[in-house]
């Protein structure tokens, strides 16, 4: 458990429900999310460049925080809960005066990306309910993050590394590389949570997949727009739903996937489908 410091009593820094808070406790797996953000940090920073940031958001009472300040990085963090932010203030005294730490007072919902200036890892410890916004709001952004280290639900970490698709695991594979760190006890946590975690890691994050041409933005609002059609008929073939129009207008080479459904599908896939609609569309 966090050391108790003397300001966290007289703050009452105990876990909100409305907040979905959860502590991590566990100093094994805060060391190895510290590895592994070293480990990407190290492959991702090329020459004597500005030190890529670590955008670490949920840091509650800062045991992750004081860990991802040792790597040397500067780290900015953004907390929605102000008994937090105070405590970290003060906690983080030294480092916020030394510009190696910052921190924001703000619910990540109404946090763009682009207040990020330069290359960054984002690390987070996050409720459960915010995973799909998260990866929707930094994935899909201009300004992606370099990689996401991320812990959220078991469950959700085991079909977004799953052979078969769903939109948040398409989420991931689009724009990255997902694989799963370390399963998480709930006994990691004060207070213990219902269910166990997992720290998902997303590396290589790029976009890629649409090219670099002016339609690229085009092609990527078609493809989203797309698969979460296909998705919202998920039992259903794609050739009776998102592609029943194309199908329909005679030969395209989008008839090897009339049979298949939207779990079968490979981003490359969703890409050539995005494509061809587009046409249609002009």
């Amino acid at each position: 458990m966090d050391d108790i410091i003397p300001n966290e009593i007289a703050l009452d820094l105990t876990a909100k429900k409305s907040l979905g808070q959860n502590f991590l406790k566990n100093p094994a797996i805060i060391e190895k999310i510290s590895r592994k953000t070293q480990e990407i940090l190290n492959k991702n920073q090329k020459g004597p460049k500005k030190p890529i940031k670590i955008l670490e958001i949920g840091p509650g009472k800062g045991a992750l925080t004081e860990s991802l300040l040792k790597i040397g990085n500067p780290v900015q963090a953004i907390e929605a809960d102000e008994r937090m932010t105070d405590f970290l203030t003060d906690k983080f005294q030294k480092e916020l005066a030394n510009e190696q730490f910052s921190l924001i007072h703000q619910d990540i919902r109404q946090f763009s990306p682009k207040e990020v200036f330069g290359p960054y890892i984002l690390v987070a410890n996050i409720p459960y309910y915010l995973t799909g916004y998260i990866f929707k709001q930094f994935l899909e952004s201009e300004h992606q993050p370099l990689a996401i280290i991320v812990m959220i639900q078991k469950e959700v970490a085991l079909r977004m590394t799953d052979k078969k698709q769903s939109l948040l695991s398409l989420c991931a594979t689009t724009y990255g590389k997902p694989s799963i760190l370390t399963h998480v006890s709930k006994g990691s946590f004060v207070p213990m949570p219902k269910v166990d975690s997992s720290v998902l890691v997303i590396d290589e994050i790029n976009k890629d997949l649409f090219g670099n041409t002016e339609a690229s933005m085009d092609l990527e609002k078609t493809y989203w727009v797309t698969a979460k059609k296909a998705f919202n008929s998920k039992r259903k073939q794609v050739g009776g739903t998102v592609l029943k129009d194309v199908l329909k207008d005679g030969d395209t080479s989008l008839n090897r996937f009339a049979k298949q459904r939207p779990e079968e599908l490979l981003p490359r896939d969703w890409v050539e489908i995005a494509k061809e609609i587009s046409l249609k569309n002009l």
